[in-house]
C-alpha cells in the first residue's frame, strides 16, 4: 500500500518537467503541435505566391500583372524569402554534415537541364538588350524558369514544407472558387481567366485523393472538374480531359475494382455525361457557333507558321533567344495591345529560338523530373494529403504544357512564376522524400537475401521444397 507522500511525489512527477528545464504544469487536454510552424522565409514566399494568385484573379481589375513597377512585386517577395532560407541554413546548419552544400547540388542535378536552358535564355535575352537595343526580350522565360531550382531548395530546407504547401493549395483553391463563379452568367460581368486551366482544373486532383469526408470530395472534385466547361474554351476542354485521366490512373481505377457501388456510379455518370454531351452538341450546331469556343484560328495559324518558318532558317540552335519576343502583326488590323504581340504558342518559340538543343533540354528537363517523382513521390496509392497535393503540382505541370502549347503564359510574370513554382514544389517534395529514404539505417535497405537463406527441409511425404531461414 503506498502512502499519502508517495503518492503525492508521483503525482508531482507526472505534471512537473525534468531537472535543468522551467518547472511548469503539463497542459491538460491539449495535444501537442507536432508539426513545425511556418518560417519568417516560408511566409516571404507564400505571400509572394498569394499576391500573384491575386494578380491573375484580380477581383478590382487593376491589371497589376501589366504594370512595370508591380508586375514583379511576387517575385522579389519569393526571392527574397528563398535568400532567408539559404542565409538561415548556412548560418544555422543542421546536425547532418554538409546538409544545406548537399541539398544543393541535389536539386541542381535534378533540374540541370533546365537550368541550362534557363541561363541560355536570360544571357541571350541580355546580350540582346546590351547590345541590340531591344528591352522586349525572353529575359522573363528564362528567369522565371530558374525560379524552379531556387523554390525546389527552399522545400527541401523548410521544416514546414508541408503546412507551406498546403496553405499555397488553399490560396489557390479560393482563387479557384472566385473565378469560375465569375465567368458564370449570373447577371455580372463575364470575365474569362482563360490561359489559367492549367491552375483552376487540376485541383479535383487534390479533393479526389485526400482523405476526409467523401460527400465534400465529391462536391469540391465535380466543382473543379465543371470548371473546364465553364472557360468555354478548347484549352480548358483539353485540361478537363487529361485532369479526369489523371484521376482515373491516380485512384479510380482501383476503385473501380474494388467496389460495386463505385463501378454503378460510375457507369451511371459515363451515360449521363455522353447523353449531355450529345445534347450540348445538338445545341451548339443548332446555335451555328454563337456559344462554341471563341479564338482567332487565322491569326494563330499566321504566328505559328512565322514562329516554324524562323525554326527552319536555323533548326539546330535557332537565334540563341536575341530576337525580339513580341513583334508586331501586320497580315491583318489587330486592336490589341497595338499589334504587337507574341507567337500564341510558347514551345514554337522555344523552337524557333533555340532551336533543337532548346526544345532537347526542354523535354530533357520534364522527363528528368516526371522520373525522380514517380519514382520517389508519385508511387501507390495516396493516403494522406502531403502526397494528394504532390499528385495536384504534377497535374498542374502537365496541364500547364498544354496551356503555354496554344498560349503565351511564360512571358507574363505572375503565370509564369505560378507555374515554375508548382514545378519546383513538385521536385523539392520529390527530393525530399528521396533523400529521407536513402539516409535510412542500412539495414533497413540490405537486401533480402543477404538476410536469409536457403536450407532445406527435412524430407518427408508432405515437404520436399525449400524455406527461408535467418543466416547464423
Amino acid at each position: 500500500m503506498k502512502t499519502q507522500n508517495e503518492a503525492a511525489i508521483m503525482t508531482t512527477q507526472n505534471v512537473i518537467r525534468p531537472p535543468f528545464e522551467p518547472l511548469t504544469f503539463k497542459r491538460l487536454y491539449t495535444k501537442p503541435d507536432s508539426q513545425p510552424r511556418l518560417s519568417m522565409s516560408d511566409y516571404f514566399v507564400l505571400f509572394g505566391l498569394w499576391l500573384a494568385l491575386f494578380y491573375v484573379a484580380d477581383p478590382f481589375m487593376w491589371r497589376l500583372d501589366k504594370i512595370g513597377l508591380t508586375k514583379h512585386i511576387p517575385l522579389f517577395l519569393c526571392l527574397g524569402g528563398i535568400m532567408l532560407a539559404n542565409i538561415g541554413s548556412w548560418l544555422f546548419p543542421p546536425r547532418e554534415k554538409d546538409a544545406p552544400k548537399r541539398r544543393y547540388w541535389q536539386v541542381l542535378n535534378a533540374a540541370l537541364p533546365l537550368v541550362l536552358l534557363g541561363s541560355w535564355i536570360v544571357i541571350g535575352s541580355w546580350y540582346t538588350r546590351k547590345f541590340g537595343g531591344t528591352n522586349n526580350t525572353f529575359i522573363t522565360v528564362g528567369l522565371y524558369m530558374l525560379v524552379t531550382v531556387l523554390v525546389a531548395r527552399l522545400t527541401m530546407l523548410s521544416a514546414a514544407r508541408d503546412r507551406l504547401i498546403r496553405a499555397y493549395l488553399l490560396g489557390a483553391t479560393l482563387v479557384g472558387v472566385f473565378m469560375t463563379i465569375r465567368m458564370l452568367p449570373l447577371g455580372w460581368p463575364q470575365v474569362n481567366y482563360h490561359e489559367l486551366e492549367a491552375m483552376i482544373i487540376p485541383l479535383a486532383v487534390y479533393f479526389a485523393l485526400r482523405p476526409g469526408n467523401r460527400h465534400w470530395k465529391a462536391l469540391w472534385t465535380l466543382f473543379f472538374l465543371a470548371a473546364g466547361l465553364v472557360f468555354q474554351k478548347n484549352t480548358g476542354f483539353l485540361v478537363l480531359v487529361l485532369t479526369l485521366g489523371y484521376i482515373w490512373i491516380a485512384e479510380w481505377r482501383f476503385r473501380f475494382r474494388e467496389s460495386v457501388g463505385f463501378k454503378f456510379w460510375t457507369m451511371l455518370w459515363v451515360i449521363v455525361l455522353v447523353v449531355a454531351g450529345l445534347a450540348a452538341y445538338g445545341f451548339l450546331a443548332y446555335q451555328r457557333g454563337e456559344w462554341l469556343p471563341s479564338g482567332n484560328p487565322q491569326y494563330r495559324l499566321l504566328t505559328y507558321e512565322t514562329a516554324w518558318n524562323n525554326f527552319l532558317e536555323s533548326p539546330i540552335w535557332g537565334t540563341s533567344f536575341t530576337d525580339a519576343a513580341t513583334k508586331r502583326f501586320t497580315a491583318f488590323q489587330i486592336m490589341a495591345a497595338r499589334g504587337i504581340l507574341a507567337t500564341h504558342s510558347d514551345i514554337l518559340d522555344m523552337a524557333a529560338q533555340g532551336g533543337l538543343i532548346a526544345l532537347l533540354l526542354w523535354l530533357w528537363s520534364y522527363i528528368r523530373i516526371g522520373r525522380l517523382s514517380i519514382r520517389h513521390a508519385l508511387r501507390g496509392r495516396v493516403t494522406d494529403d502531403v502526397h494528394a497535393a504532390i499528385h495536384t503540382f504534377a497535374c498542374m505541370s502537365l496541364a500547364g504544357i498544354i496551356v503555354y502549347a496554344f498560349n503565351p503564359i511564360l512571358l507574363q510574370p505572375a503565370k509564369a512564376l505560378l507555374h515554375w513554382t508548382q514545378i519546383g514544389l513538385l521536385l523539392g517534395m520529390t527530393l525530399y522524400f528521396a533523400r529521407h529514404y536513402v539516409e535510412k539505417p542500412k539495414a533497413a535497405l540490405r537486401p533480402l537475401g543477404q538476410r536469409l537463406a536457403l536450407v532445406p527441409y527435412y524430407k518427408n511425404r508432405k515437404n520436399h521444397g525449400y524455406q527461408l531461414a535467418n543466416k547464423a
